[in-house]
């Protein structure tokens, strides 16, 4: 027999249905079948195995090379009622005997692996005799050479696989093109597995790449407009992490920084507070976010390139995993070219690693300077084809502008033949606007025909137009001479034979926003989505967990949409289950009345009138009382008190109505085929039972069949 996945679903992740393929793949599973699962980051890949482990007899076993993704991933099963662990080089010997324990008593259910730990003779020793319901090996590109983050150690673990061979095996990475899938499939002796590629494109995320100059400012007028924001700022170097994070916190910001060379308990000590919501902002290499589970970042800038559009998609993809909107911005620097191609030079790899390796370097410079939809360019790069724009990035919100940039360029070019092509771009851009810098003068640049010839265009304008013509080849930079700018051949035609060329208008940094008056709903959302963080904030820190492992954002912005009034509403909730809505109910649903009570902007709020009921019936007022405080009819009173009743709110039937009553008016009203309206009941009982207990025998009624349904 089948379990109920749809069922368990609720139950324990809170959610209705599943997203795009998940249930496919988890038939898939539970058939014994293997699947080479490709999703993106945020698309769901965890519930793949997760769900069916917990349907099936026996436990399962997650190989997964990143620490921190274990750690948060099994707070979060637990946090749902679900028994898992994990096994790595941080768990102490008293604690591998208990999850050994477990393992042996049958309680665990899930088992998280660090590659070196699965594929040791111990492990498998000890691993043989189990009862082993499925194998998930994470991050599974790290299988091929031809993936972004290349581990050895992958290549053994068919050695595991071997001794599991009657269980089905789950490949599962958001970064894979199509040379990097069947390098898993194969090295990973996957049997027949059925491929499940979902779209790579992520519509919740604002893709943009602006010049790297001002990226500072840019950042503080985002981080300004958006103030409680969460997210990532990734750099190339450990020292402008520091820098930046300096910076930022002058600005009054809070901010962090993190990187491989960091003390070990510093760096746990700024990821646990970034998942706490303590630290909004992490300055970070590439060291940092790598198996952080957190659905609640907000924004992702790259500070510096990155080394490849794999990386790029996956570092870019931390935000928004919940499904909101989430800014990503890249900033494009030439300079973070000629680092990352001679970090390539002076690796280990062999020529072949090398190629492959420089290739990807220049396919993430090719998406920088792209002038068509870039989501479309990310999906043809892991074999997804298509032509309509995405409408969620740069290009396609605000398509370049084209014009004739002949004179402009000229203009820059004539100025470095006259320099002798002496100078970069930063020099050039201020010899051709006229500023008045000692260097200048001093070296003889303001003697030059064209010192001054650009000055009606601004500094950021002419950082932009000479990046362009770099772009489109009429320079070339000389990365081994102090990014010297050199004049190609096809910039020769240009400056020299007046060949015509076309430059876009420089994109404009977004201005400040102007606020407008905010509607009496928006301010309402506002504050109660401030009110429900800090409650989230408050349980997480009781029980030392981040706090998306109580409810993610998308969860609390569900909250403050739908605003349940009552506990049993907020099973309407996506990611609120039973076991959390028992564990946590009580403390949300007091948050919102609380807020709701305090006289909020929002007076005709549905639910808000049986709320004030309900504070004067704790007050020990009776229903007469109480329809003379609020000047209202007495059936209405008892109306909502029913409804109370049957949110499962703290009311006494016994109070207002008899067991004998109740069972006579049930009786009746049930053989009149259980009308809407209360007259024909009524009239049945010779009008001799007050309307309101009619209410009440209803509601007791609906209540006890949706117990027992």
């Amino acid at each position: 027999m089948q379990p109920d996945i749809y069922n368990l679903l609720k139950t324990h992740f809170g959610y209705d249905s599943f997203r795009d393929q998940q249930a496919e793949i988890i038939q898939n599973t539970l058939q014994k079948n293997d699947s080479l699962i490709i999703m993106p980051t945020g698309g769901g890949k965890s519930i793949c195995y997760q769900l069916p482990a917990f349907a099936m007899e026996g436990m399962a076993l997650v190989i997964s090379p990143l620490i921190a993704l274990m750690k948060d991933q099994v707070e979060a099963l637990r946090a749902n009622g679900l028994e898992a662990a994990s096994l790595n080089s941080t768990t102490e010997g008293s604690e591998s005997r208990e999850i050994a324990q477990k393992i042996k008593s049958g309680k665990l259910k899930l088992l998280y692996v660090s590659p070196e730990r699965a594929v040791t003779p111990a492990f498998i020793d000890f691993i043989k005799s189990k009862n082993i319901n499925l194998i998930a090996i994470d991050e599974a590109h790290c299988v091929s050479m031809w993936g972004n983050d290349f581990r050895p150690v992958y290549t053994q673990l068919p050695t595991l696989l071997n001794e599991k061979s009657d269980v089905p095996f789950l490949a599962l990475t958001a970064t894979a093109d199509k040379a990097t899938q069947q390098d898993i499939a194969q090295k990973l002796e996957l049997r027949n597995p059925k491929k499940y590629l979902s779209s790579f494109e992520r519509k919740n995320l604002q893709l943009k790449v602006l010049p790297a100059f001002n990226r500072l400012n840019h950042i503080i007028k985002y981080l300004e407009e958006n103030k409680d924001a969460s997210g990532i700022v990734y750099c190339l170097s450990r020292k402008s992490t520091e820098e930046l994070a300096t910076k930022l916190n002058q600005r009054g910001f809070k901010a962090a920084h993190y990187h491989a060379t960091v003390d070990g308990q510093k760096r746990h000590r700024v990821q646990e507070a970034f998942q706490k919501d303590e630290i909004r902002i992490i300055c970070a290499t590439i060291a940092f976010g790598m198996g952080i589970d957190n659905s609640n970042i907000r924004f992702v800038f790259h500070y510096n390139l990155p080394k490849n559009i794999e990386s790029y998609y996956q570092e870019m993809g931390r935000a928004g995993r919940d499904g909101l909107n989430a800014n990503t911005t890249l900033f494009f620097n030439y300079s973070d070219v000629h680092i990352l191609k001679r970090f390539i030079d002076e690796s280990e790899g062999d020529d072949t690693y090398k190629k492959v390796q420089t290739s990807k370097l220049f396919r993430m410079v090719d998406f920088c300077q792209a002038t068509s939809c870039r989501t479309n360019m990310i999906l043809s790069y892991f074999g997804e084809h298509r032509s309509q724009p995405c409408g969620h990035c740069d290009n396609c919100q605000n398509p370049p502008q084209k014009f004739d940039g002949t004179r402009l360029a000229q203009m820059a070019m004539s100025a470095s033949k006259r320099l002798n092509e002496r100078v970069a771009i930063n020099m050039l851009t201020d010899i051709l606007r006229g500023a008045n810098r000692h260097e200048i003068s001093q070296l003889g640049f303001d003697r030059i025909k064209t010192y001054g010839a650009g000055k009606d265009y601004s500094r950021e304008q002419w950082l932009d137009y000479i990046s362009q013509m770099i772009n489109l080849g009429l320079y070339e930079v000389d990365y081994t001479d102090y990014n010297k700018l050199k004049v190609t051949p096809v910039g020769g035609k240009v400056l020299f034979e007046n060949e015509k060329v076309e430059l876009s208008k420089p994109r404009e940094f977004e201005k400040a926003l102007y606020e407008k008056p905010k509607s009496k709903t928006q301010v309402f959302e506002e504050e109660l989505m401030g009110i429900l963080k800090s409650t989230r904030q408050k349980i997480a820190s009781s029980e030392g967990v981040p706090t998306y492992v109580i409810f993610n954002d998308a969860t609390l912005e569900e909250m403050v949409e739908e605003k349940p009034l009552y506990k049993n509403d907020l099973l309407r909730i996506n990611g609120v289950g039973d076991y959390k809505l028992e564990k946590y109910g009580d403390q949300f649903i007091e948050a919102i009345q609380s807020y709701v009570n305090k006289g909020s902007q929002l007076k005709s709020l549905k639910g808000k009138t049986y709320l004030e009921t309900r504070s004067m019936l704790k007050e020990g007022l009776s229903p007469e009382e109480i329809a003379k405080r609020r000047n209202m009819n007495l059936i209405t009173i008892y109306s909502h008190v029913a409804y109370l009743y049957e949110k499962d709110e703290d009311i006494r039937l016994e109070d207002y109505i008899t067991a004998d009553e109740l069972d006579l008016i049930e009786k009746e009203w049930l053989k009149l085929n259980q009308p809407d309206e209360l007259k024909p009941l009524y009239e049945k009982l010779e009008e001799k039972v007050d309307y309101y207990k009619l209410r009440l025998t209803i509601a007791h009624y609906k209540k006890k069949k949706a117990t027992f349904q």
